[in-house]
């Protein structure tokens, strides 16, 4: 029987995006960073945010807040940021920490 490689959850685009930014700059990426992506590449924040956070879920990248604690990030914790639709600005403002793989 042939194995079936699952596909992933998140957009595969955006996670080599990302990838290759925290290759290239050599640390935690910042808010401030993530919009810049999604301004230099035409992305939704909010897509970013999205498989930012599914990875996060899956164990392949983490985010620490702003006071160095790794949080956990779950399927309640992504579904209660799009609760109302389309983030907005105040909703990236709960952010201010580092997003990074973990290694």
């Amino acid at each position: 029987m042939q194995e079936q490689e699952l596909e992933p959850l998140w957009d595969e685009g955006i996670s080599s995006l990302l990838e290759g930014e925290y290759a290239r700059v050599q640390k935690p990426l910042t808010m401030q960073d993530l919009r810049g992506y999604a301004n230099e590449h035409a992305v939704r924040i909010g897509d970013i945010l999205e498989t930012l956070f599914l990875m996060g879920i899956y164990g392949d990248w983490k985010y620490t807040d702003a006071n160095g604690e790794e949080q956990t990030l779950d399927e309640d914790a992504l579904n209660a940021l799009y609760a109302k639709g389309r983030l907005e600005e105040s909703d990236l403002e709960a952010f201010p920490g580092l997003w990074q793989p973990v290694e």
